[in-house]
């Protein structure tokens, strides 16, 4: 049984890289007889779920206008994103690009496409509204123009990664121009993050029921808005022996689901780690 805990301090000051932390003892230490629990872990929300390294930031809006169409890219900025943020961005483009009219009294910008998410279903859901002649009192944004028909904005998914963020395959929807308010939901899936979940490893200890030896916790930020703090602190600690070998230092490491080092932007954390003789 293990003996009463000598806790250990783990924070930004020991951030070697790559989601890595090395805490280093000045000494050779004797882990032998050591088992380690993670006591508590505080965490910044940091990971970007889409980026253009991962080449999933980028859709298209093809939006009617007098005489044809106007087909316009939009590429995410690197960040957090839900898809209400999504969303957000798609709005200011398009405002920003002058594709939205605007009521003279109370300047009131309406565009004419939107994506919202249907948790009764489990899909994202891209809106199209009928575009129309600039009503009286309003004012049309520089690109904005009427085809006289009144048809409505489509979403264009150029690659898989994106799609795979929002649950579409690649593809035009809707697939043909309509002139009435049109809903499409997505049909597959939509993963708006790759990393479903934090392991903290470390790579002095040897769990002899698992095949990741080195992980000694798992935390989630299901909650957590992105940028805010993620803290744990388990009511029970569970000790994991430690490799029997004499050592100068030990690396903790956040990884996801998969193993992958996590993409952190902010390094700052505070990791305690007990230390128990048995």
């Amino acid at each position: 049984m293990a003996s009463t805990g000598y806790p250990l301090i783990v924070n930004k000051s020991h951030h070697v890289g790559n989601g890595r932390y090395i805490y280093r003892f000045g000494r050779s230490v004797d882990f032998s007889n050591i088992d380690i629990a993670l006591g508590s872990c505080s965490i910044y929300y940091s990971w970007r779920n889409i980026t253009s390294a991962l080449n999933n930031n980028s859709f298209q809006i093809i939006h009617p206008k007098t005489g044809g169409t106007d087909t316009k890219t939009i590429t995410l900025p690197d960040g957090g994103y839900e898809i209400s943020d999504i969303n957000n961005y798609l709005r200011w483009y398009l405002i920003s690009n002058g594709y939205y009219i605007q009521n003279n009294t109370t300047l009131e910008q309406k565009v004419f496409c939107e994506l919202r998410v249907n948790a009764s279903t489990y899909a994202i859901e891209f809106v199209g509204y009928p575009t129309t002649a600039v009503p009286s009192g309003w004012t049309a944004g520089s690109a904005y123009s009427y085809d006289g028909v009144g048809n409505t904005p489509q979403l264009v998914i150029t690659s898989n990664n994106f799609g795979t963020v929002i649950g579409y395959a690649p593809g035009t929807f809707p697939a043909v121009a309509t002139n009435v308010l049109n809903t499409t939901s997505s049909t597959l899936t939509p993963v708006i993050t790759q990393v479903l979940n934090v392991l903290l490893t470390l790579d002095c200890v040897d769990n002899p029921f698992s095949p990741s030896s080195t992980v000694i916790h798992a935390l989630s930020s299901a909650g957590v808005a992105y940028g805010h703090l993620i803290t744990s602190e388990p009511t029970t600690l569970s000790f994991i022996p430690c490799q029997k070998t004499g050592r100068q230092e030990i690396a903790l490491q956040f990884v996801d689901q998969n193993m992958i080092p996590l993409q952190m932007i902010d390094y700052d954390i505070v990791v305690k780690l007990v230390l128990s003789y048995h």
